[in-house]
């Protein structure tokens, strides 16, 4: 999708430095939502705000809103990690799994959709207009599936959001991503020794816990 949108429009960027960028504004927004700085608005408006952005950093203002709205929309067609769908149907064999994501709904469906991926449940940060890590977002999930928080397992690659959910009493289980941010630049997500399950696969979590 950069590689078209930059062809398509004429313009020339580093599309890993672009999309880290992006990622970086859009959880920055998310943050002043989750503070109480902004008020709520959808995943696919603050990356398309993010995204004005950065084309006015790049001097490409004059890109149709058609097009941005196009582009905007590649956050809908991601790949899943290699692991992640016969990781999931090894957990869903003997647990209910569920997402929790900052993701709208339109968004979370359409990647379920497009990667084939088998959640018993799609749950939204969306729901609870906030974003993670507000901790509201993680008692309610839970309280919406009947469960408490020893009974649940957040499994995430971003430190970050386990330590939230940590906090609230939820087991927590880090996948490492050495290559998150591009090649060989994963997170730095200091001593893992703080997390229930650490592990290097989706497919290692069944083996894990049980």
């Amino acid at each position: 999708m950069f590689f078209f949108f930059a062809r398509r429009n004429s313009i020339a960027f580093d599309h890993i430095k672009f999309a880290n960028n992006w990622r970086s504004g859009f959880r920055n927004l998310q943050k002043q939502v989750s503070e109480g700085a902004r008020e709520y608005l959808s995943m696919d408006s603050i990356h398309f705000e993010v995204l004005n952005q950065l084309l006015s950093d790049l001097d490409a203002s004059g890109i149709s809103e058609e097009e941005r709205i196009i582009f905007n929309q590649s956050w809908h067609w991601l790949s899943a990690w290699e692991d992640v769908k016969p990781g999931l149907h090894d957990l869903k064999q003997n647990h209910v799994i569920t997402t929790l994501s900052n993701g709208n709904y339109s968004m979370l469906l359409d990647l379920a959709k497009n990667a084939d991926l088998p959640w018993d449940c799609i749950l939204s940060t969306e729901l609870f207009g906030t974003y993670k890590p507000d901790p509201r977002v993680y008692i309610e999930a839970i309280s919406l599936l009947g469960c408490e928080p020893e009974q649940t397992l957040m499994v995430a690659s971003h430190s970050y959001d386990l330590d939230a959910a940590k906090s609230i009493g939820i087991k927590t289980c880090y996948v490492y991503r050495p290559d998150e941010f591009g090649c060989g630049k994963g997170e730095d997500s200091g001593d893992t020794a703080r997390f229930d399950v650490v592990v290097d696969s989706f497919t290692d979590i069944r083996g894990s816990i049980l």
